[in-house]
């Protein structure tokens, strides 16, 4: 491994993060086409920061810096990597930041289409999961971690990957609820059901395998993201769909929905990275069997 391209990562992940949580706020506060034009800000690249050219302007000037420091992170790659898939990684992300510069230039032309910004939202979460997923790729414990044998490793591998689809799936659901104002928000409410009821199964076999005691604490961290995401969701529903809507939203809406979003794209990541650490350190029984 390299340090400065895994601390480096580690630094982009936590960037990309600021950047999720800030285009949430644009859309909680309604501020999607506060700004007109694009690539400029009204002609301007600062224009005046007030009303929802804050939010706008601001989401573009971190959307750059990430843009910047994609970059900046495959130049490293190129330079210090020696795995060709890893590099390959960093190539995609760069090109997936290009890909999102255009689809959120393009919500702004055609005036935030349904089907681009939902696009948007999840190109933009799957890029975080792809920079974080560098962070565990460029690791010492993906180096050199010690294989962990356990007569659940197959059966815990395929639940891990099913749980992942599902969160894949909920990604896209609730992307169309939050752009397109409640619709597929009965699929949402089925795929949060189903991922819960996943999460509490992965929860109960990891914890019951003495063999499984590295990946408790990520179990642990997973179940309290999705148990903080039920209630969040909860709250975004009571204020978004049930409570009547303000002339501008209200400050309770814009943080709870802005949450629920962000929660969202950690625990996408945390899922993806329980399951790539499951299927590179776990290995049946038999592997502990033969050495023994």
């Amino acid at each position: 491994m390299n340090r400065l391209v895994h601390s480096y990562s580690k630094f982009l992940s936590a960037v990309t993060l600021v950047l999720i949580i800030a285009g949430g706020l644009v859309t909680s506060t309604e501020s999607g086409l506060s700004v007109p034009d694009w690539p400029l800000s009204y002609g301007q690249f600062f224009p005046p920061m007030v009303g929802g050219i804050r939010f706008e302007h601001t989401h573009r000037l971190i959307a750059g810096i990430v843009g910047i420091l994609t970059f900046v992170l495959l130049g490293l790659l190129l330079k210090n990597e020696g795995r060709g898939w890893v590099k390959c990684l960093g190539a995609a992300a760069a090109l997936a930041v290009v890909l999102q510069a255009i689809l959120g230039g393009l919500t702004v032309i055609y005036l935030l289409p349904t089907p681009v910004s939902v696009a948007h939202a999840c190109l933009g979460q799957t890029f975080f999961s792809l920079v974080v997923s560098l962070v565990l790729f460029t690791s010492k414990e993906w180096a050199t971690a010690p294989k962990i044998a356990s007569e659940n490793s197959e059966s815990l591998k395929r639940l891990l990957a099913t749980t992942f689809f599902f969160v894949c799936l909920q990604l896209i659901a609730g992307s169309v609820v939050r752009h397109a104002h409640g619709r597929t928000l009965n699929l949402h409410a089925l795929l949060a059901f189903l991922i819960a009821i996943h999460v509490l199964f992965i929860l109960v076999r990891i914890l019951r395998d003495a063999d499984l005691q590295p990946l408790v604490n990520h179990v642990l961290l997973l179940t309290g993201l999705v148990t903080l995401q039920v209630f969040s969701g909860g709250g975004a529903y009571l204020l978004t769909l049930v409570i009547e809507k303000a002339a501008y939203p209200r400050t309770s809406e814009v943080l709870i929905t802005t949450a629920h979003q962000s929660i969202g794209a950690v625990i996408l990541a945390t899922t993806l990275l329980l399951m790539l650490r499951s299927f590179r350190l776990l290995k049946p029984t038999e592997l502990r069997t033969s050495h023994e």
